[in-house]
Order: C-alpha cells, then structure tokens, then sequence
C-alpha cells in the first residue's frame, strides 16, 4: 500500500529564510519552533546524527543544512511521515536514511552504540494530560500515545556509543522528571537552557544535552527569550531562524 500523503494534503514551506524547502501534512503534525530552536541548540560536528520520532524529517534535514551533520538516520512510526522525510531528504539531496518503525523495537534501532549523537522531541504530554488533539498524527506526535519519555530515553542509551551525547526539546513542567529518567538511563545531564516566551514568563521548553555515561557536572546556559515585549520575534530567535551559512 502507498504510504505516502497525496499532493492535495501536503503543504509547501521552508527554514531558515528559504534556503531549506520542506514538506509537511497540511493538516496535523506540523514543524514547530521546536525544530529551528533544537538544532541551533547542536554543535556542529563531522559525523552522522540520529533522531528518535523523526517526523517528516525537518530537524534532522536542517541539522545538516547548517552543517550540524554530516549524514542522518531516523526513525518513524507513522508510515506517511517516514515516506515525507524521505521525500524531504531527496527534495534537498541531503544523505539520509529513514525507518519506518517503532522505536521501542530494538532490531529496528539497529546495532547498539553506533552512534555519538542522537537528538530528540519526545510528547509533551502524558495521554491523561489535558485535551488532546483530534488529529491522528498530531496526537502521536505530542502525547505518550504510542511511546512514552522514557521509552525515547531508553532507545536513545541503545543507539549511543560510550560517552555520545543526546540533544532534545521538551517541556519545562517535566523537567525534574526528565533529569530523573536520564540518569537511571546513565545518561547524565551536561548542558541545559530554559526557552521563556518573555521576559517576565515562567519557563515554557528546556533544552538539554546529556552524555551517556558522562560525569557529574552541569553547565546552565543563559535563558533564551523567543518574543520581545511587543510580542515580536526576540533578536536571538530571529538569528537562529536566519543563521549564517
């Protein structure tokens, strides 16, 4: 059967100023801020980079549009996200591979420890955690649905080599339990900065980079704000959604 969304569902955009054209569901899972604000959070390196819940591939793709990475791998549990991440990938003829599968199969994950990065943008919410939305992949892609926190958590200590690092976007009202289930994984936290709406909001996402098997010593970054006071793109938001290249 033909996975893939016909041209009448698809919708037409682009990253960073134009210079990355995409594809993504006209209705359901879209790219988010999340995407533009997890890869700037990455430093560039010259090796593969695996992300967990790929979606329609558009932070891996832009990982190695800003020279982040140089190859990608993903993996996909709905069938006609993986197909558009694949078409993505060819649309910008980036070297990637996608699979189509559950990511809490480990013959799926493939060998262990074969990769130094892995990034992540596990749900947000618990599936008794408020409304949820009506649309099938939209839902996955933000409530423990399908898989759970620490289900991505346990793929990524999988996938990872012995001191690689893992780099996601979540929700700051969970973070205490993030920090919680990274560690019982040997996963230790390194790096972490807190994404505010405005100056004067609470928290929203956090940003966090742990390294497997890493030791005990946290950096704190300087808070990011994406909205000035007049509710326009921050100076900082806006250089990350128009990098140098």
């Amino acid at each position: 059967m033909d996975a893939s969304f016909q041209p009448d569902r698809l919708q037409r955009y682009s990253l960073f100023g134009g210079g990355l054209p995409l594809l993504q569901p006209a209705v359901g899972a879209k790219t988010s801020l999340d995407v533009p604000l997890l890869v700037s959070f990455l430093e560039p390196r010259n090796e593969p980079l695996a992300e967990l819940g790929t979606g329609n591939g558009a932070a891996l793709l832009a990982a190695i549009y800003l020279g982040k990475a140089t190859t990608g791998w993903g993996i996909e549990l709905q069938p006609e996200l993986s197909e558009l991440a694949r078409q993505n990938a060819t649309l910008n003829n980036f070297p990637t591979s996608i699979v189509t599968a559950d990511l809490r199969n480990r013959e799926a994950l493939g060998e262990p420890g074969r990769f130094r990065r892995v990034i992540a943008n596990p749900p947000f919410r618990t599936v008794s955690d408020g409304r949820l939305s009506p649309h099938d992949s939209r839902r996955a892609a933000r409530s423990e649905e399908t898989a759970t926190l620490g289900d991505f958590l346990t793929a990524a200590a999988y996938l990872l080599d012995n001191g690689g690092r893992l780099s996601l976007i979540f929700t700051a009202r969970r973070l205490a339990e993030l920090i919680s289930e990274l560690r019982s994984r040997r996963l230790e936290p390194k790096r972490l900065q807190m994404i505010h709406p405005r100056g004067e909001e609470n928290a929203k996402l956090v940003l966090l980079e742990a390294v497997k098997n890493g030791g005990v010593e946290l950096t704190i970054l300087p808070s990011l704000f994406t909205h000035d006071e007049q509710g326009d793109y921050s100076p900082e938001l806006t250089e990350i959604l128009n990098p140098p290249r």
